[in-house]
């Protein structure tokens, strides 16, 4: 009898103890929208500052210009040249690899391992005044969790789709959020405007995009993003498809000396372009 119920006890931690286990959302774990709202917010607060009262990201009055970078790689080259002419900006970077979210704090204060020379080092009075780093991945999945691919040589190469032609060194995990998600921290009540977001993200920019839901149209007045469609399996982020999809959500095709990659403007902001200066700029 003693046995036995030695028996019964062992089962019945095991399976609290798998119970335990299931609870934390993995990749193939089921998460409500609820619970990942909830989780992201956990998530968000501990990186980026929130009003108690509102529950809104707050953002200093002073502050007149607001740009998004989109795939920061290992030195965030495009956010430190946006901080370094204007005073009055705030940057929220997305970057779901952590050495290189590492590696961009390093270059605030050292020289770190992916020292590059032509830039000048991140003053390290942006971080947590101007430029708030968010490392996760962006997208449309409804986990979590997503694997993430992480390339030999160049890290800047790697994406939450698997790549075609790049090496890879190592398949990680990485949170997963949308632009939606995001959005509804932010205080459009004070800062109605996002002037811009870049995207760089190996084949999931126009996922990225298309997270955003009707706060793209609403609120974004330039967009830059990068066609691939060749390099990673699976994708939908063609040329033509970004096209399509922003022609669709207001926006115009945009020939600008100051970018490369293909971008975009709301025509619905071509009234406020009248009266505000908006600097953009994307390069590589």
């Amino acid at each position: 009898m003693k046995n036995r119920w030695i028996m019964v006890v062992l089962l019945l931690l095991n399976f609290a103890g798998q119970s335990l286990i299931a609870s934390e959302p993995t990749q193939k774990d089921s998460i409500t929208r609820h619970e990942k709202q909830e989780r992201f917010q956990r998530f968000l607060s501990s990186r980026v500052p929130l009003n108690p009262a509102t529950g809104r990201i707050l953002i200093p009055e002073h502050i007149k210009h607001i740009k998004i970078d989109i795939g920061l790689s290992y030195n965030a080259p495009m956010s430190r040249y946006w901080l370094s002419y204007e005073d009055d900006l705030v940057v929220f970077g997305f970057e779901p690899y952590i050495e290189s979210v590492r590696s961009v704090r390093q270059l605030a204060t050292t020289q770190g391992k992916h020292w590059d020379k032509v830039l000048q080092p991140l003053s390290k009075k942006y971080l947590r005044e101007h430029f708030f780093i968010i490392p996760c991945a962006l997208g449309t999945s409804s986990e979590w969790l997503v694997d993430f691919y992480v390339t030999k040589k160049d890290c800047g190469c790697s994406s939450i789709y698997e790549p075609t032609t790049f090496e890879i060194a190592k398949k990680i995990q990485v949170p997963i959020v949308s632009l939606e998600d995001f959005f509804q921290f932010f205080p459009f009540e004070t800062h109605p405007v996002i002037e811009y977001i870049k995207v760089d993200a190996q084949g999931s920019d126009l996922d990225i995009i298309k997270s955003a839901g009707d706060y793209l149209k609403d609120h974004v007045i330039y967009v830059t993003i990068e066609p691939e469609n060749d390099e990673y399996k699976n994708t939908h982020n063609s040329a033509i498809e970004i096209e399509e999809y922003m022609i669709h959500m207001g926006f115009t095709r945009y020939r600008s000396g100051f970018t490369t990659d293909p971008t975009y403007l709301n025509t619905r902001f071509l009234e406020y372009l009248q009266t505000h200066e908006v600097k953009i700029y994307q390069h590589g």
